[in-house]
């Protein structure tokens, strides 16, 4: 049988670069889904990182609710940041919330650890280098048996970026045929999987668009290898209801802020003295295919050196002497007695220090073109809600709208804006950030032809949950997009609500498999 729905997750895609591949008949296939369903803009959460948006996208729930808040983050109670992973999840997702339907969880982020569900979970998406990613760890091994599972994974460049366009390509061509296959030998209902191929190119080859250098087309040529592998998944199942999402958007990068250098410059923190850690140092330095030799020759060395990386990430900062610091994705808090370790900021003073510091962070520009960096500052209560809110930071700096990255590097400078620094991962900058606004296609016998207007990530999980006939969570985040879905079907099967229980969460990664997650996002550009 073929799945009744199917979600593809184009991670990063926006129709600033969607639309002109429309009309270019780059996309036959995306085009077609629109041309016989319906599309529509798609806000994203905050921040607009992957790890958060897509949990929030198939939970529909903000942070605030399921406690993931991005991929690196500041360790609760801690002046250093750790990775998330399945474990920290406090909400449940789609394919927890069902009954009577067979799913296929494909390179979800934040799934690994895979769990045991009614179906099959390929967990490789954040999952360290020769870990079991299947659930059941079988199917690995079918996998393993019909294609590299390299070509299975995300991807970071490890070679010239050449090399890079390939592995992309080569990837989205093995999974064209891989999510096919695992859907019949799943007897999925709902495949649900996301492929992060755009974000990667979007990321690294943005600066050679409109130029004549030979990588001019590269990211046009994966948002092709994309559509291709769309369509192999559309023709394998006609009959599927088809859903093409993505958690953002993406735009050029004009420059990266390093927010630590001004809480300094504002008498809102110091500086300690300087200590150099140089193992990681020299690890950190290494090509990426050394490092991953040493990690198999000497993986306790290796275990140290990279797990130094993670204590540094905060920065060089005399806690003693700083009233604000700054985490990995946006994310801003006040050093506040009580709730961290050595706190200098009192109850009483949190909230004139917060304008304070808000008054000062909008004041920034970049001197090379004159304008904001920061287009918005949220407050926590502002956009976030939850039994998880109590790990929200107090500001969330939304630099991304006015395309700017908040640098992972907090170290002395007197440059607080600058332009793309290359990153020690992959000694190459980025040149494109994520934008808030991603993408929504639908198309299918159970979707109306129409337009979809304001659309929030958050309704993914109950817009799914409604095709799929099954109740939506009834303190949902999101609504369902009845716009989306044919009239008559909805008549025939209301929507209808439940109580959906709050998720444990337990302990994240090992310190070796953190290690091993901290190499690998690091050559991606993630941290420094």
């Amino acid at each position: 049988m073929a799945p009744r729905l199917i979600v593809l997750g184009w991670d990063s895609a926006t129709f600033d670069l969607v639309d002109p591949l429309v009309e270019a008949g780059r996309l036959p296939n995306l085009a077609r889904l629109i041309e016989r369903g319906t599309r529509g803009p798609l806000a994203s959460t905050w921040p607009p990182m992957t790890d958060c948006a897509w949990t929030s996208a198939f939970t529909g729930r903000n942070p605030g609710a399921h406690g993931i808040f991005g991929s690196w983050y500041r360790a609760p109670g801690e002046y250093g940041c750790r990775y998330f992973s399945s474990r920290d999840r406090r909400a449940a997702a789609v394919w927890e919330m069902t009954s009577d339907v067979r799913w296929l969880v494909w390179n979800v982020p934040m799934t690994f650890p895979p769990t045991a569900i009614d179906g099959v979970m390929v967990a490789g998406y954040g999952a360290p280098p020769g870990a079991r990613f299947c659930e059941p760890a079988s199917f690995q091994d079918e996998l393993a048996a019909r294609w590299p599972l390299e070509d299975l994974l995300d991807r970071a460049p490890h070679a010239s970026l050449e090399r890079f366009l390939a592995d992309l390509i080569r990837g989205l061509e093995a999974q064209a045929e891989a999510l096919p296959f695992a859907a019949r030998e799943s007897g999925a209902d709902c495949v649900v999987a996301v492929w992060p191929h755009v974000d990667r190119a979007q990321h690294f080859f943005w600066r050679f668009r409109d130029t004549d250098h030979p990588l001019a087309d590269a990211v046009a040529r994966v948002y092709e290898a994309m559509d291709a592998a769309t369509g192999a998944v559309i023709d394998a199942f006609p009959t599927s209801d088809v859903i093409v999402l993505s958690d953002h958007g993406a735009g050029p990068l004009h420059g990266d802020i390093n927010v630590g250098a001004h809480l300094v410059a504002s008498g809102h923190a110091a500086y300690s003295a300087p200590k150099r850690n140089v193992l990681a140092d020299i690890a950190w330095a290494m090509p990426p295919f050394i490092r991953r030799a040493a990690r198999r020759v000497a993986p306790g060395a290796a275990r140290r050196a990279m797990g130094a990386a993670l204590v540094k990430q905060l920065g060089p900062f005399d806690w003693t002497r700083t009233k604000a610091l700054v985490g990995v994705n946006g994310d801003l808090w006040l050093n506040l007695e009580g709730r961290e370790p050595r706190g200098t900021v009192s109850e009483s003073d949190a909230p004139g220090l917060l304008d304070e510091l808000v008054a000062g962070l909008t004041k920034i520009e970049d001197p090379a073109r004159g304008a904001p960096v920061f287009a918005a500052i949220h407050r926590r209560a502002e956009i976030y809600s939850g039994p998880a809110l109590s790990l929200a930071p107090d500001l969330m700096l939304d630099s991304w709208s006015a395309g700017y990255r908040v640098a992972v590097k907090r170290d002395p400078s007197p440059v607080v804006v600058g332009p793309p620094t290359s990153l020690a991962g992959v000694r190459e900058p980025w040149s494109s950030e994520h934008r808030p606004t991603g993408i929504f296609v639908a198309s299918g016998d159970r979707i109306a032809s129409a337009e979809v207007g304001e659309a929030s990530l958050y309704d993914t999980a109950p817009t799914m949950l409604a095709l799929l006939e099954q109740p939506v969570a009834a303190d949902s985040d999101g609504r369902v997009l009845v716009e989306a879905i044919d009239e008559g079907f909805l008549l025939d099967h209301p929507v209808a609500e439940r109580e959906v229980a709050p998720r444990n969460a337990v302990s994240g990664y090992s310190d070796e498999e953190a290690a091993a997650v901290a190499a690998h996002l690091q050559d991606l550009g993630y941290i420094e």
